[in-house]
């Protein structure tokens, strides 16, 4: 044959480089395309390799770089085609195959020289690739693959088993000088390629172009359906007359128009415009800008309800005339919305800027006030923007900002890890008002992230300060004696657990108890007791020590603890107090306290047997002294009646002088009639804590001052009970207001439950009150008031010891019936 096979292999490459071009310029926007370009390029490459064969060229590039590129070119190709159809790939099978033609070429060529053996290895490996991209046709061919793939299918296969027959004939035949020796194959094959190659191209360039068009129609397509089935009002209509071209569903239901109605007619046509001028304005801003975005207006629907909307629209060429297609959106409820939102937030702006409370924002990314309400100013005396322009270490105590950075640092981390758990956060913080008072505040916060991601922290602010006033008193009220402001027993009995430790010792307990307190409330009232107490309070708090805690535990017990104290020092602090006891003055009564003291020296030693022993030393001491202070106390208790009124201290003593008499005239023994006489004498001694201007009336007494007055025989029974001494004797005062019928007072005894002293007391005191001068009844002759005696003798007194008072005693007549 004088066929010229260089010149089919630059046809070739021309073909592939022309193939090459097209389909990459063609569309690569799918994918596979760019392998098949890549592909028919390296097809162009290897032919043009394959072309200088019959040259002097290096073998390694025209033999192996030749034949290697075709094969990788068929790899390409199998693998654009793949790719484009969506077909599954083998990935392994096509490294192999190119692995054993590029050995074959290299060893046939370099180490053992022969094209025979050449040929086979590269038809061979051609040829399972083109059968490799037929099967892979062929399993997909169940699946929706382009009409043009059966033609695909046929040529690869055809290909693929000429090539595979070529390859073992190569072996049998007589061997060629090289790739363009013009044999009956070698033109074949050729030629072959040439046309397959064509085929396989332009057939490619269909699918392509099929694709496209299948691509066009869906476009189309979708666009028709976002265009009827969009929920916003859709319509298309003629730039030069604005006439309706097309419309969607939500135009019709927009407008309450039907489709006839809106048919080639125009927006201004259907008064859809509430102002027809906003038409005007619309085309302007749509012409000039070829386009336009959220351009509101209102529209008028068919039924005549007003709708605010935002329109939007483009103008585009349609059968190459200028359209505009519109989106019409209802925005209506928005529009509500927002004024309800502008009035919502109007009424909040009204409650932050009007409440007490301070509402405020802190950007803690930036450290500094965002925002704070105007009722900063009557919680600090600061107007806002001086609030907001004040770093946080200037808004709050030293104290408080420690605390408040705390915890910052631990809640910041708790927002972070869970921004969506509603956390609000309390605390109490001191600040300074301008004026430079300081004042509580309590704080209520909550995190949150700024539009800009930006931690901000919420906060509202509450003045407390007269709540944490009440706080502190009540606090200070439960650790102190509210009568004398010293300790009370609960914080004393804390302190004694604090301070018993090794490093504290020794620790000292004086024990202090207020002699004679329930004499002097029963002579005077609770009064005069609460101000001795008191009195002590001060000498306690005077002459002790800050460190030494000095405590009331008890109505009249007081306890002073000391913590490293010896009992030199023990010693001098008692000195100190009695002598700041004696030195106090109080009139019509004494201030005396009996004191005791206990130490603990050792660990070992138990604190509540130092309390005991310290108990124990006191009680000895009140033994000691408490007696002589009473009596001195009843002493000035009686003083101090006579000083008010001197009748009585003349009415006493005539009581006295008659009890005794009457005593010795029924025989009782010296000391018995001592006691009577002694009785008689302190019997009105409860009329200390009656007041005088009750004593001295002269009118008749009202109910609740003769209560007040029969008060006096109790009184006096419990102020003289309180000395050992007069025990007995209180006993006959006691009674000395009881009646024989039992119509007296205080305990209504009668006949002989009243003892023979309290009877022999009630006739004397009758008998010297009805003959002295009172300022509430007239003065009694003698006969006068033996009479009454007599006439109630069996009723009020005892009839045998008024007769015998009246004869031995009065040495007067008893009188006759």
């Amino acid at each position: 044959m004088n066929i010229d096979l260089a010149t089919i292999a630059l046809v070739l490459v021309l073909s592939s480089i022309f193939q090459a071009v097209f389909i990459l310029f063609l569309s690569s926007k799918y994918p596979g395309v760019d392998h098949i370009g890549v592909s028919c390029s390296l097809f162009a490459l290897g032919f043009l390799f394959v072309m200088f064969q019959a040259n002097t060229i290096n073998a390694l590039i025209t033999v192996v770089a030749g034949n290697s590129l075709l094969l990788v070119a068929l790899i390409f190709l199998y693998k654009g085609l793949v790719q484009f159809l969506d077909l599954p790939e083998n990935k392994w099978l096509p490294p192999i195959i190119f692995g054993f033609c590029l050995l074959t070429l290299i060893y046939f060529q370099f180490v053992f020289d022969n094209i025979s053996l050449r040929i086979f290895s590269v038809y061979l490996s051609i040829g399972l690739i083109a059968l490799l991209i037929a099967n892979t046709l062929r399993k997909g061919s169940n699946t929706h693959l382009p009409r043009q793939a059966p033609l695909l299918l046929f040529l690869f296969a055809s290909t693929g088993l000429f090539a595979i027959l070529r390859s073992f004939y190569a072996l049998f035949s007589p061997p060629i000088v090289n790739a363009l020796t013009p044999t009956f194959f070698q033109v074949f094959s050729f030629t072959g390629v040439f046309i397959i190659n064509m085929i396989v191209s332009f057939t490619f360039i269909m699918m392509i172009n099929e694709r496209l068009g299948a691509d066009v129609l869906s476009a189309k397509e979708q666009f028709e359906q976002i265009f009827n089935l969009s929920p916003d009002a859709s319509l298309i209509t003629s730039l030069a007359d604005g006439k309706i071209v097309n419309f969607n569903i939500s135009f019709i239901n927009f407008t309450g128009f039907s489709q006839d109605e809106v048919q080639n007619k125009s927006l201004l046509e259907l008064n859809l415009y509430e102002k027809p001028a906003d038409r005007d304005k619309l085309l302007e801003a749509i012409t000039t800008n070829q386009s336009v975005d959220d351009f509101e207006l209102n529209f008028v629907t068919k039924s005549r309800d007003i709708r605010i909307c935002s329109v939007s629209a483009k103008i585009f060429l349609m059968n190459d005339t200028p359209h505009i297609i519109s989106i019409i959106d209802d925005i209506t409820d928005r529009k509500n919305a927002e004024n309800a939102l502008i009035q919502s937030e109007e009424k909040y702006r009204f409650l932050t800027e009007f409440t007490s409370d301070v509402i405020w924002l802190f950007n803690l990314t930036q450290n500094k006030f965002t925002y704070m309400s105007p009722a900063i100013f009557q919680l600090r005396g600061l107007t806002s923007e001086e609030a907001m322009a004040e770093k946080l270490e200037d808004a709050m105590t030293t104290e408080s900002l420690q605390r408040v950075r705390a915890n910052l640092q631990r809640n910041v981390k708790t927002f972070i890890a869970n921004p969506k758990t509603a956390h609000t956060h309390l605390i109490e913080i001191q600040q300074p008002c301008k004026n430079g008072r300081l004042i509580w505040v309590e704080v209520s916060t909550k995190y949150r992230y700024h539009k800009n991601g930006e931690i901000e922290l919420v906060g509202i602010s509450r003045n407390i300060d007269k709540r944490k006033q009440a706080e502190a008193k009540v606090l200070y009220l439960s650790y102190h004696d509210q009568l004398t402001g010293l300790y009370n027993r609960r914080f004393y009995e804390e302190e004694l657990r604090r301070l018993d430790s090794p490093r504290n010792l020794p620790i000292a307990l004086i024990m202090a108890d207020v002699n004679g307190l329930k004499l002097i409330n029963d002579a005077y009232g609770h009064q005069m007791g609460d101000k001795i107490l008191k009195e002590f309070a001060e000498i306690l708090k005077n002459e002790c020590r800050h460190d030494e805690i000095t405590s009331r535990v008890g109505g009249d017990e007081f306890v002073i603890l000391l913590s490293k104290t010896e009992l030199q020092s023990v010693e001098n602090i008692i000195k100190r107090l009695n002598a700041a006891i004696s030195k106090v003055r109080i009139d019509r009564t004494i201030l005396s306290v009996s004191m005791g003291f206990a130490i603990k020296e050792t660990p070992t030693d138990d604190l509540n047997d130092v309390f005991k022993r310290a108990e124990d030393a006191m009680y000895q001491h009140k033994l000691t002294i408490s007696p002589s202070i009473k009596k001195a106390t009843i002493e000035l208790i009686v003083n101090s009646i006579y000083e008010r009124s001197h009748h009585e201290l003349i009415h006493s003593q005539l009581v006295c002088d008659y009890c005794q008499a009457m005593g010795r005239e029924l025989g009782f023994e010296t000391e018995a009639i001592n006691q009577l006489g002694m009785a008689g004498l302190r019997h009105d001694i409860g009329e200390i804590a009656i007041d005088t201007a009750i004593l001295n009336k002269s009118e008749k007494l009202n109910d609740a001052e003769w209560a007040e007055i029969k008060r006096h025989p109790e009184i006096g029974y419990h102020i003289l009970r309180s000395v050992n001494e007069m025990a007995e004797i209180a006993k006959f005062v006691l009674e000395h207001h009881e009646r024989w019928d039992g119509q007296g007072y205080p305990k209504g005894l009668k006949a002989d439950e009243i003892s023979i002293q309290g009877r022999i007391i009630a006739i004397a005191d009758a008998y010297c009150t009805m003959t002295a001068e009172r300022p509430y009844s007239r003065v009694f002759t003698a006969e006068e008031a033996i009479a009454e005696i007599k006439n109630n003798s069996g009723f009020q007194f005892d009839k045998k010891l008024a007769q015998i008072f009246v004869e031995k005693v009065l040495q007067k007549e008893w009188p006759k019936a």
